[in-house]
């Protein structure tokens, strides 16, 4: 199949309606029998490595699975699809998208989704990956929608979901007012209307557990509530976004709210692509904008323009910049981006800072290269005084903040360039720059470079870094995918970085590495094997000294992990895994962690019912040695626990279409440790060595 299509490329358009008609032959009966059991396996991939790099179980993800359905009921037609729309898929890398859109502009619009087969990059895993969300349409003359059937022709969706853990914590047993004021369940409530995706508006609702419902510090009901208008291509307005919305600037250095992919074993992936403005729909009481944003275009230039005002969770204290106690002021010193509001201290915190952020893009866009100018200003209403200490001396300390930057991207062959520049108004300033490189059929090679000074402030950055932030850091990456052949496929990087100050548990400039290295086996569309290594290293201070002086020493993680997954009949499919991990901290004990489970995933052809369930055994020295894990969950909805200790965990998730328009799905899981009496530790602390949770959910389609 390469040689064909690299034949191809080599031949005019007078060639491609006999090849298009030869691959439809040859292989349409394969694309009839492809199914649905490995859609989304790269996403799960990516949120676990995700969790891990940020060692947490939970951020802002779901926003991107609720597009992912969106695409699922209204296919893009790559025929009129743009970089940006692609990029929004999360499944393309930056080379594919931009080899399909070289494609369609050299050969003319594609006839058949079969004809990706001769796109350079696109294997067939790759289009088994992205069927469910794309489509293929000769007839690309744009169709102006009337304004009355955007609002009236679209779809209504509402969803309802209820959580809670069976077993009470602290927090609840409380009674000198120091626990949770409010009930021990998550309740989820979302209203939202689409037409494909041009038009968006809804209204979503959340109750944390442990917070107030329609009484106390919530007499309004729920503790947060979100909504959004967006409207998006209409004549020379590309997006409107009203309400609550998403900003995505370059390559995240000062702007990009919402999910954002750094090192993944998606190695290929280290460019952010995808609209600079979407509509909010998760639940993040942070990272998000609240007021109004529009883009516009014409001509290959672009402008867009946001502003937002919104009250944001602070911990307060009195301003120390004032001449005597009788004027000091209110001020705050850190964020509370946790959006709980379950104890009287958290309440408190609520709302306690006024922000408003604006700023921008202009930009001129053509096939081959862009290059566009950001800026972007936040002001808080209240001065903002942390805490300082050595490591963190060089970060915002102020009620104000200017960012500007420039980004920009070139295709040149089989070279495609990309990168931002961007300065702090305190002239700390950040660099990213890489290239992706597809040097042969079966090789690509990205590279990415970055250079953070360690007075570099941003506020809503989300740029390639080893770090939470792009600051303190100096590093280079390199990332290979090679596929000698259709069924071997080998992926890794390198990562060398360096923080030349300090940083947290880290007292004194420091350098560290990150390896991977993963050979996937796909010899059919029914089985997949992979055997992935992972090795970090890094400077650290010694994790139990007892002198005056912190001194730096060697920490080190390594994972091994083999993963099976096999479809045993058109209804029933398994996956297996098998994870070591291994965690030392200089010259203390080295600490180790096992993992293996079964999963089983069910899907009647027939019958409206599917389920999915996983039985896992672990055992970890120490919480330095856990491991996460993806695990399904209803909906709109992820899960990804950090197994510790020594245990079992299993869940169970059922689906049942009721009707056409109506979903019910159902989810219980518990976690039992051996060794153990409590789970957990303060408030959260469940005084047994099992720790259960229920979900049930409800979607009603219109």
């Amino acid at each position: 199949m390469i040689r064909i299509s690299l034949s191809f490329f080599g031949a005019g358009k007078t060639k491609k309606f006999l090849f298009v008609s030869l691959a439809l032959f040859c292989f349409a009966i394969s694309f009839s029998q492809v199914q649905d059991n490995n859609e989304g396996n790269d996403l799960q991939d990516i949120i676990e490595n995700k969790a891990q790099q940020s060692e947490s179980e939970s951020f802002d993800y779901d926003a991107n699975i609720d597009e992912l359905e969106n695409f699922k009921e209204h296919p893009i037609n790559l025929n009129i699809a743009t970089a940006s729309e692609l990029g929004d898929l999360l499944l393309l890398s930056p080379l594919q998208i931009s080899s399909l859109l070289n494609y369609i502009h050299r050969f003319g619009k594609l006839i058949s989704i079969f004809e990706l087969q001769a796109v350079p990059g696109f294997d067939m895993a790759t289009i088994h990956k992205i069927l469910p969300y794309i489509r293929v349409d000769s007839d690309v003359t744009e169709v102006k929608v009337p304004i009355k059937k955007l609002f009236s022709k679209g779809r209504i969706t509402f969803v309802s979901r209820y959580r809670q853990i069976i077993e009470k914590s602290d927090g609840y047993t409380r009674e000198d007012g120091k626990g949770y004021l409010g009930k021990p369940f998550n309740l989820f409530v979302r209203f939202r209307y689409n037409y494909g995706s041009k038009l968006s508006y809804g209204i979503t609702a959340e109750k944390d557990a442990g917070e107030e419902f329609f009484k106390g510090s919530n007499k309004q009901g729920f503790d947060f509530y979100s909504g959004h208008f967006f409207l998006r291509d209409f004549k020379a307005l590309k997006a409107l976004a009203l309400g609550d919305y998403e900003v995505r600037l370059g390559q995240g250095l000062i702007m990009w709210s919402g999910f954002g992919v750094s090192k993944s074993p998606a190695v290929m992936d280290v460019k952010k692509e995808g609209a600079k403005l979407r509509p909010y729909t998760s639940v993040n009481e942070f990272n998000f904008m609240r007021g109004g944003a529009f883009t516009v275009g014409k001509s290959g230039f672009e402008v867009t323009a946001f502003a937002s005002f919104k009250q944001v969770d602070a911990n307060l204290v009195n301003s120390i910049s004032t001449d005597t106690f009788l004027n000091a002021q209110e001020a705050f010193s850190s964020f509370n981006e946790s959006g709980y509001h379950r104890t009287a201290s958290e309440i408190a915190d609520r709302n306690a800072v006024n922000q408003l952020l604006t700023g921008g893009n202009f930009s001129y866009n053509k096939r081959n290269w862009h290059v566009g100018a950001n800026a972007v200003y936040a002001k808080f209403f209240k001065e903002y005084q942390r805490n300082l200490s050595p490591y963190n001396q060089y970060d915002i300390n102020k009620s104000w903040l200017l960012d500007a930057s420039v980004d920009y991207h070139l295709l040149i062959r089989n070279f495609h360039f990309f990168g931002e520049e961007a300065v702090s108004d305190n002239l700390g300033y950040g660099f990213v720059n890489g290239a992706l490189i597809s040097v042969d059929p079966r090789v690509d090679i990205s590279v990415v470079h970055r250079y953070y000074s360690r007075n570099f402030q941003t506020l809503y950055a989300n740029a390639f870094a080893e770090a939470s932030k792009p600051q303190n850091e100096n590093g280079i990456y390199l990332g290979i995918t090679v596929r000698p052949y259709s069924s071997i496929r080998l992926d890794g990087y390198f990562d060398l970085y360096k923080s030349n100050w300090l940083k947290y548990l880290t007292d004194a400039p420091s350098w560290g590495s990150d390896n991977y290295l993963q050979l996937t086996f796909t010899p059919n569309k029914t089985f997949e094997m992979y055997l992935r290594y992972r090795f970090e290293w890094k400077k650290k201070n010694q994790s139990d000294n007892d002198s005056p002086i912190d001194y730096l020493v060697d920490d080190k993680r390594q994972s091994i992990r083999y993963n099976i997954k096999y479809k045993i009949s058109p209804s029933v499919s398994l996956s297996n895994r098998i994870e070591w991990s291994y965690y030392r901290n200089g010259s203390s004990k080295a600490e180790n962690g096992f993992l293996i489970y079964q999963d089983i995933n069910f899907k009647m052809l027939s019958f409206p019912l599917s389920f999915n369930a996983r039985l896992a055994i672990f055992k970890t020295d120490s919480y330095n040695a856990r491991i996460y894990a993806y695990e399904n969950d209803v909906l709109y909805s992820f899960s990804i626990p950090a197994y510790y200790n020594n245990g079992i965990r299993w869940y169970l998730t059922l689906h049942y279409g009721i009707t056409r328009n109506i979903d019910v799905w159902v989810r219980a899981s518990q976690t039992s440790l051996f060794d153990v009496n409590t789970i957990g530790s303060g408030l959260d602390a469940i005084h047994h060595n099992h720790k259960t949770e229920i979900k049930a959910q409800l979607r009603l389609k219109f």
